[in-house]
């Protein structure tokens, strides 16, 4: 375990914080995506004492928590541990891997996954000479089902579909009997460090074929295409669970508390974390009387996404979490609004129906977009953008700068 936090300016995790406005901020990654009542309940209490009790769900089901120093990050990986939490520093980072909030549940989700990701990690648990995989890193066991294949993205991803399996890594993929998926994962990830790779398969796809060559696996020619839709994992979900988030996927730790409180007493006792910042909640049909999440799948909450902004990044002065909120009632069913601090866009990486983006102006806007992008319009207020996204349209007559960009009329 690190003595100390160091400084990185991405990915932070449990052992190696991050440093921003509100203090450092970490990352806890729950095994397979599940936490345990008691697990959650530690974790509150932690951030409330050693933080200053914001958590975040990442857009990978890992927990976020801000506003620690450098004498109680390491504190709170300590505290962690006491519960099965974390591990240490190494084993903590390579043992990333995805798999399905519904996997075991939801009866079209491939029956052999969770037996697959559990194999996997106790894999990648004593495989200490992967150590040097990227930090980002990350496995994925996609069974299918209501998640459907292809929706968990991956640098190596063992993936169902008609009863059989295949292994993807990059442009090339293998048919790969069950018990033989955790073996061959683990053989393209010594590959990938063999050849030196630092730019990862999700990144670089036509380093696939290179990896399944190094490591003499017989391999075809494979485009994933565009991923599939996630689905609202809000609401009544099939496998008798029910999914909540807490908006923009930020909550206090009195809200994992409370929440944790309600597994132990009303559920299961046990918290699946998925992607799109939810909450799966095994064994509710209903929704849980909780306040500070969204239970309603149709809520408006549901159509934005947000960076901290000023409450914790030095970036921005906007306030874009109170923005998108403000907005949320306003932006059509069926489009997604991205509100972002900076050209960044560290909340959304990829593109969005609506995409605002704060300067010191106001903010820019643009449609199906990244944050980095051109901007359609500059300069606007809160209401402005309201009255547009009313509309429906970014204004086609609004009249333009010299360089191409609109300002508002």
């Amino acid at each position: 375990m690190s003595t100390s936090p160091t400084v990185r300016g991405w990915c932070p995790g449990l052992h190696t914080p991050m440093e921003a406005a509100d203090g450092w901020l970490l990352r806890v990654r729950p095994p397979l995506g599940q936490l345990t009542a008691a697990q959650a309940g530690v974790i509150a209490d932690a951030a409330t004492r050693l933080g200053n009790g914001r958590i975040e769900l990442t857009s990978r089901g890992n927990l976020q928590l801000r506003g620690f120093s450098p004498d109680t990050a390491p504190r709170f990986a300590c505290e962690l541990r006491t519960c099965g939490l974390g591990g240490e520093d190494a084993s903590e980072r390579r043992r990333a891997v995805l798999v399905s909030p519904l996997a075991g549940l939801d009866p079209a989700c491939d029956a052999r996954t969770l037996p697959i990701a559990r194999a996997l990690d106790a894999r990648l648990a004593a495989a200490t000479h992967l150590s040097a995989l990227p930090a980002k890193f990350v496995m994925g066991v996609d069974g299918g089902g209501y998640v459907p294949a292809g929706a968990i993205r991956a640098d190596i991803a063992a993936r169902a579909h008609g009863g059989h399996w295949h292994v993807t890594c990059g442009n090339a993929r293998a048919a790969c009997a069950p018990d033989a998926i955790p073996g061959l994962m683990i053989r393209l990830a010594e590959a990938f460090v063999q050849v030196g790779g630092t730019a990862r398969p999700l990144r670089r796809r036509d380093i696939g074929m290179t990896l399944f060559a190094q490591a003499h696996i017989p391999a075809e020619a494979h485009d994933d295409g565009p991923a599939p839709p996630l689905p609202t994992l809000v609401g009544a979900l099939p496998g008798g669970c029910y999914g909540v988030t807490p908006p923009l996927g930020r909550m206090m730790a009195a809200d994992l508390s409370q929440l944790a409180q309600w597994c132990a007493s009303d559920g299961t006792g046990v918290l699946r974390m998925g992607p799109g910042r939810a909450i799966v909640l095994p064994g509710r049909t209903t929704a849980p009387d909780l306040g500070g999440f969204v239970t309603d799948p149709h809520d408006p909450r549901l159509r934005i996404v947000a960076c901290i902004g000023r409450q914790g990044c030095a970036c921005t002065e906007a306030d874009v979490s109170a923005d998108a909120l403000a907005l949320a009632a306003d932006v059509p069913a069926g489009l997604r609004l991205h509100v972002s601090g900076c050209a960044k866009g560290c909340a959304n990486p990829g593109r969005c129906d609506i995409t605002l983006v704060a300067d010191g102006t106001g903010y820019g806007l643009c449609r199906n977009a990244r944050a980095a992008d051109l901007p359609l319009l500059r300069g606007l207020g809160v209401a402005q953008v309201r009255a547009l996204l009313h509309e429906g349209r970014a204004s086609a007559d609004t009249p333009q700068h010299q360089n191409g960009e609109k300002t508002p009329a």
